[in-house]
């Protein structure tokens, strides 16, 4: 029962997520979900009939929905521009480097969609990874990886990326404790 449960909470999650994520992804050929996690959002845009490669690092904590290709979490193993999309789904703060993450993505592919969970104030800051590492089964929480949309912006600039586009979405996390999550459509300068 608890694990039903469990299976449609993440399936509404990735419904959710696939549908934010469309339009932008809708013209890509062949698109790469990095942190792909469980491989639920990859199998949905997959059954959508799109070309989308799953990767993720050995050490991910739960099974896997949809075959992933495993990486060592620093180098992909694709080839420049290998891509059209690269996807990084609340991702890059779940990393001690999301700068290495980042730059492996625009590496690999043309354009980048990103969701990114973010904070508006240092108590919202606080609860946001407290639940975010509790929420995500995980003992270690990267406190210098969680960023304001301001840093996140900036961040994407400094590294060569414009913000085509983004939107703010005001979730939950554990049904109650109130998450910010933004997507980024980003293209290079």
């Amino acid at each position: 029962m608890l694990k039903t449960m469990f299976r449609k909470i993440v399936r509404k999650r990735s419904e959710t997520v696939v549908n934010r994520i469309m339009p932008y992804i809708r013209n890509s050929n062949k698109i790469i979900d990095i942190g792909s996690g469980m491989g639920d959002v990859a199998g949905l845009i997959k059954a959508q009939g799109k070309n989308i490669t799953p990767v993720d690092v050995a050490g991910f904590h739960g099974p896997r929905m949809i075959k992933t290709i495993i990486y060592d979490g620093k180098t992909l193993p694709f080839k420049n521009k290998s891509f059209d999309t690269a996807l990084l789904l609340t991702v890059m703060h779940h990393t001690p480097d999301p700068e290495m993450v980042f730059k492996e993505a625009t590496r690999v592919a043309k354009e980048i969609v990103v969701i990114e969970t973010s904070y508006t104030t240092p108590l919202n800051r606080f609860l946001t990874i407290i639940s975010d590492t509790i929420g995500n089964l995980r003992l270690e929480a990267f406190w210098g990886s969680y960023k304001t949309d301001k840093q996140w912006k900036k961040f994407f600039n400094d590294h060569g990326f414009i913000v085509k586009e983004s939107r703010k979405f005001n979730d939950k996390n554990l049904g109650i404790i109130p998450f910010l999550h933004i997507l980024y459509y980003l293209r290079r300068k």
